[in-house]
């Protein structure tokens, strides 16, 4: 796999099979360092969306004490967002992750709230 977007794609998503409360906030907090990292400076408006959500995300899993309700809300709208993009990738493995991923952060919100 030579794509890093791919590959950091698979990360996540194999990240969250098991569920976010299974990652942990600790996890969480990796997960979303690599995306922020990622999705810096790329200019893309969808992006920005995704990134200024994960930024209110890690506020919350470093605050004292995270509010399931708000996490919940967070990775739903993360999960909507990224299903956006997936949309207007091509066909094919990025796509094809990006929806898996979507789906499994509005899994994840459910469990989360």
């Amino acid at each position: 796999m030579s794509d890093p977007v791919e590959h950091d794609l698979e990360l996540t998503t194999s990240a969250l099979r098991s569920g976010p409360l299974a990652l942990g906030i600790a996890g969480g907090l990796v997960e979303i360092q690599r995306w922020q990292d990622r999705i810096d400076g790329t200019g893309a408006a969808a992006l920005e969306e995704i990134g200024a959500a994960l930024a209110e995300l890690r506020g919350e899993l470093e605050s004292d004490a995270p509010d399931p309700a708000v996490l919940a809300d967070l990775m739903r709208r993360l999960g909507e967002r990224t299903l956006v993009v997936a949309e207007d990738q091509p066909e094919g493995n990025v796509r094809s992750r990006l929806e898996e991923l979507g789906h499994l952060l509005q899994q994840g919100a459910a469990e989360a709230g």
